[in-house]
């Protein structure tokens, strides 16, 4: 994705994302670099996921008056949350509204991107990098335009009523 489109953190605290920039995280992916460093603001990811907006009055002063006023604010998704963790079990609210994807850590797997990085240092390597790649990816998405969907079949859907979450935590678990 294009840098525009991405807001990558370390951490987060309780109150953070209810000061930032109206449309700071509308359509775009916030990128978090650990569970860990989330915790504070947990109830403010949750209800971004789930209401597609955050909004909180305080209390702040009249820059005129000097006297005490209630200010609001509002911050607008939706937002793409990408969030990183090597927790057993995650936060399970947090979860309930994500996707969750695990990293394959058979060791096939890893031998094969132990091989990728060390390919990455020789000659072809380094001549082979990639960035043409993902810049025409990037400029492609800086294209793109909101665009409705239409789903024929969406009254035929169903999903299961006697659970409100995921029978287990990984793929193997799901029914």
């Amino acid at each position: 994705m294009p840098a525009e489109a991405q807001l990558r953190l370390s951490a987060l605290t309780g109150q953070s994302l209810y000061y930032m920039g109206r449309t700071q995280l509308k359509h775009k992916i916030l990128a978090l670099a650990e569970e860990e460093g989330v915790t504070e603001a947990s109830y403010a990811l949750k209800l971004l996921q789930s209401e597609g907006r955050l909004t909180i009055a305080s209390a702040g002063k009249d820059g005129d008056t000097g006297r005490q006023q209630t200010q609001h604010y509002e911050v607008e998704g939706p937002v793409a949350m990408l969030l990183t963790t090597t927790a057993e079990e995650p936060d399970a609210e947090l979860l309930n509204r994500c996707l969750r994807l695990s990293v394959n850590e058979q060791p096939a797997q890893t031998a094969a991107i132990h091989q990728r990085q060390r390919a990455a240092y020789t000659l072809e390597g380094m001549a082979a990098d990639g960035q043409a790649v993902r810049q025409r990816h990037q400029h492609a998405q800086r294209l793109l335009e909101p665009l409705g969907v239409v789903i024929p079949w969406a009254e035929q859907l169903t999903f299961r009523a006697d659970q409100t979450r995921c029978g287990g935590t990984t793929p193997s678990t799901w029914r």
